[in-house]
């Protein structure tokens, strides 16, 4: 079996896991962290069809993997801002979920969705300050959202200089550090 394949097994895998993780967060946070790994998860299986010989998935592929870089990663970054801000997100629950559900429908529809690259490291950023914030302020939970920060920073940036050194695919490494990252939001959240 291809190794692509496998990998990105392993990430649906994990975004299964990472899922029923995520079953106990708070609302309307446990519904932000889930359309993450739903959408990277969802992506990755297609991903696994495109690879395993299915060539008319690949635009579907192609298309999904930037939807989740974009629309998932911001639905990541609010879940986070969510568990600093928590106290007003709770009382305000269905209202952010309300304007949330809105403004995706928006975007969907006017088609823009696609985030730059620096929109996304923009997001990332915001992931990382929450995690930052959390790790000082609860370290037993705090550890797992910087790890998976960490992580997705790491798929960004540095996986064709790690495949270089551990002498694989790039795109693996990139699909076991999005893993690592996935997981890490689901320990994240089962914590919160």
């Amino acid at each position: 079996m291809n190794t692509l394949v496998i990998f990105e097994l392993v990430l649906v895998l994990s975004s299964l896991v990472a899922l029923f993780l995520m079953r106990r967060t708070y609302f309307p946070m446990n519904l932000f962290w889930a359309v993450g790994v739903v959408l990277i998860g969802a992506a990755a299986g297609l991903g696994a069809l495109v690879y395993g010989g299915i060539a008319g998935f690949k635009s579907y592929h192609t298309e999904l993997s930037a939807f989740a870089g974009s629309i998932g990663l911001a639905c990541f970054a609010l879940a986070a801002l969510g568990g600093v801000f928590a106290r007003q997100f709770h009382a305000a629950g269905w209202w952010i979920v309300l304007i949330s559900v809105c403004v995706l429908i928006g975007i969907l529809l006017f088609d823009k969705w696609a985030l730059p690259k620096e929109g996304q490291y923009a997001l990332v950023g915001i992931l990382g300050l929450c995690a930052l914030y959390r790790m000082f302020m609860r370290p037993g939970s705090g550890v797992f959202l910087v790890l998976g920060v960490v992580a997705f920073a790491g798929a960004g940036l540095a996986s064709h200089w790690i495949s270089s050194l551990a002498q694989m695919q790039s795109l693996n490494v990139y699909h076991i550090l999005l893993s690592v990252g996935v997981l890490s939001f689901g320990a994240f959240a089962a914590k919160e």
